[in-house]
């Protein structure tokens, strides 16, 4: 990043002028200014998942006929002969969904009603909506008194933009057997493309259920098991499968990682940071509008909306990527190499960074949730134009000469760039309008469908990367070899960390709108509340660690660099215990899981990233050869990406995990066989550094870091 020499840098501070708790008051402005991007970044990353694999909202269509189907499939143990067994899918009933939208709209004549293929051991019977006689606001489902049959099929209608009333309906599901039987429930989708607009348990996609017989249910138990099949009242998500959300989830949080690489070297040799840190503001800026203006009316609906909307997630991951590395660069330079108050200036910054990211769930997850998703995405970008408005109105009375260019015509030289910025990002949303994204993962499904062409690309990468590390780890000087070795195996352990830590937003975040019981009284707690809970904890607990780091150092019993990333690894998988846990209580598709039990695991995680994440980069920095700390900070840069984009890959496989689809060596039930994954990877990797400590001690330039 460009620096100022001593000369330069006591003009600026003198131009900087006063000071505020002994820091310049340019710190404070930086800390706002990162505080509205972390909230508007933040906060349009907690809604969207939940956004993008949201149901249809039925009082957004237009007039017509819109049709799904319930299928209860019932699934088969079959002995495959080698002393194994799989599930497959036995008996299928398929009950339709009608959403009439319009008046006049009619159900067609020849409208097939409720069909069974096979003979199923599972009875669906619709319920049927008394007022309580206990509490007449109140509503109660029972089977029909005189037991005779009803018509299945679920009807709802109503008029174009206005909320449809009484959608919802139940069945009771019940066993007749002598044996507890799966039954995968919900509406079957064979890709993104096919519409759905009616949700199962509040789930879009289908579940596992164990039917338990009913002689053997107990006496408290409800003499049936209940699915609620209703429609989206609320606002028109984007409709896709929870796999292809992840997947888009991880790439761009990956690139949020990746750009800012190429973003801080135009500031070093271009425009300098305080230029660039403008430019990446307004991208930012401009990204959120185009969210929000891309759920409005027919866009909400349509491809051309859908290109928007990429578009605007192509513009902020090339803000952020001017915007990240700069802001911090510019903390860096309001201080002269060696100020004592550097580090506590930094401190301060991030405290700017986690406050953002804790207000952030209140106001745009709220807003999404409750009122509606481009309100939730506009108010994102009313955050980030705060901040940059803060900046542009402090920035030459607080941080005049800070951050300036490192050679003429930089003016012109920005405008260019940010231009180019919006350009790309315009053809990326034409590529993908156009087809050219889907191709790429048509190619990508291609490759994952054939086993030995997958494990030759990942044998062969992985062969090419070592073989580069190898040598250039052989190109340093003998006493630096060793810290290198220990970057690169920090850098793998990192990546390991955050693919688990990353799911916080995708498939954690996702498992807490639709299967956690987030009620308190009569008022529901959004999901995206949650995504609060990792910033609020770091603000009570990052003191005491900080504390307690500083009294075991001079102890003389501070754990080793490796030991604290072992220590992380075991707390984020200790943390994923509770998922679990989570996951086993709501396996049956009916009962919800705690809300203490996502907060147990958001604290579990929070320990093991401020054991792991504060010291990463720092440790870079000082074991790092001095020509090549640059280049290896970037490496860590894009082991993020790495982790952020494997993230996304793993949290698309959780309903084919679910589902039974993909087997894993155990067998608890629901998504909890999916979270027990990050509870055997985390620890058996903080295991593995653990042993590896001593070792990896010997090769570090200091193995007191």
């Amino acid at each position: 990043m460009s620096q100022l020499d001593s000369r330069e840098l006591g003009q600026a501070t003198s131009g900087v002028g006063r000071t505020f708790l002994g820091h310049p008051v340019g710190l404070f402005l930086l800390f706002l200014v990162e505080m509205w991007e972390r909230f508007s970044y933040y906060g349009m990353r907690a809604i969207l998942m939940l956004y993008m694999i949201s149901v249809l909202a039925v009082h957004q269509l237009t007039p017509g006929v819109y049709t799904n189907t319930l299928e209860l499939q019932q699934m088969v143990t079959v002995d495959d002969g080698n002393g194994k067994t799989h599930d497959e899918v036995g008996p299928v009933q398929r009950i339709p969904l009608y959403a009439l939208v319009g008046a006049g709209t009619t159900l067609p004549a020849d409208a097939p009603a409720a069909t069974t293929s096979g003979e199923l051991d599972i009875t669906a019977q619709r319920l049927v909506a008394k007022p309580d006689p206990a509490n007449a606001d109140k509503t109660v489902w029972t089977l029909p008194g005189d037991g005779t049959p009803t018509d299945l099929r679920v009807i709802v209608t109503g008029e174009p933009g206005t909320k449809f009333n009484n959608t919802e309906s139940r069945f009771a599901l019940r066993n007749t057997t002598d044996k507890t039987i799966k039954v995968r429930v919900g509406i079957p989708r064979q890709d993104s493309n096919q519409r759905t607009y009616f949700t199962v348990n509040r789930n879009p996609s289908q579940f596992v259920a164990e039917i338990k017989p009913e002689s053997q249910r107990g006496p408290d138990e409800p003499p049936y098991y209940e699915i609620t099949v209703d429609t989206n009242n609320h606002d028109s998500g984007r409709n896709w499968l929870q796999s292809d959300a992840s997947v888009l989830y991880g790439w761009y949080t990956g690139l949020a990682y990746l750009f800012p690489i190429f973003g801080g070297m135009i500031a070093d040799k271009l425009i300098g940071t305080r230029r660039s840190m403008l430019i990446g503001g307004l991208l930012i800026s401009l990204g959120h509008i185009v969210l929000g203006v891309s759920g409005f009316g027919e866009m909400a609906q349509s491809r051309t909306g859908m290109s928007a909307f990429i578009l605007g997630l192509a513009l902020i991951v090339l803000g952020t990527g001017h915007f990240k590395p700069t802001v911090s660069v510019m903390v860096g330079q309001l201080y002269e190499q060696g100020d004592p108050r550097r580090d506590g200036a930094f401190t301060i910054f991030y405290m700017g960074i986690n406050l953002g990211a804790f207000l952030c769930a209140f106001v745009v997850g709220t807003l999404g949730e409750k009122v509606g998703w481009h309100w939730g995405f506009g108010a994102a970008a009313v955050g980030m134009l705060a901040g940059l408005l803060l900046y542009m109105v402090g920035q030459p009375i607080f941080l005049k000469g800070v951050g300036d260019a490192p050679r003429d015509r930089a003016t012109p030289q920005s405008l260019m760039i940010m231009l180019a910025a919006i350009a790309l990002s315009a053809a990326f949303a034409a590529i993908y309008h156009f087809g050219g994204i889907a191709q790429l993962g048509a190619a990508m499904e291609y490759i994952q469908a054939r086993p030995m062409l997958s494990l030759g690309l990942i044998v062969g990468l992985s062969v090419a990367i070592l073989a580069w590390v190898v040598w250039f780890v052989a190109s340093n000087e003998p006493q630096d070899r060793g810290p290198v070795i220990t970057i690169f195996v920090f850098l793998l352990f990192n990546a390991f960390f955050w693919i688990a830590f990353e799911q916080a937003g995708s498939s954690i975040n996702v498992f807490t709108e639709q299967k956690t019981d987030r009620m308190i009284g009569s008022f529901e707690v959004p999901a995206t509340w949650f995504q609060s809970v990792n910033a609020g904890l770091i603000f009570i607990l990052a003191p005491l660690f900080s504390i307690l780091w500083t009294v075991l150092t001079r102890k003389k019993r501070n754990p080793s660099q490796p030991a604290k990333i072992a220590l992380g690894l075991i707390f984020l998988g200790l943390g994923y215990l509770f998922m679990v846990w989570a996951g086993k209580v709501s396996a049956d598709g009916v009962a919800k899981a705690s809300m203490l039990l996502i907060f147990m695991t958001y604290f579990w995680h929070t320990v093991g990233e401020l054991c792991l994440s504060p010291t990463g980069l720092s440790y870079v920095t000082k074991a790092a050869p001095v020509k090549f700390v640059s280049l290896l900070m970037g490496f860590w840069f894009v082991s993020n990406f790495i982790a952020n984009l494997g993230g996304g890959l793993v949290a698309a496989q959780v309903e084919a995990i679910e589902q039974g689809r993909i087997k894993l060596p155990w067998s608890f039930g629901g998504q909890a066989d999916f979270f027990f994954l990050f509870v055997v990877t985390s620890i058996g990797a903080g295991l593995i550094i653990l042993v590896m400590t001593p070792m990896l001690k010997k090769l570090m330039r200091n193995p007191n870091d």
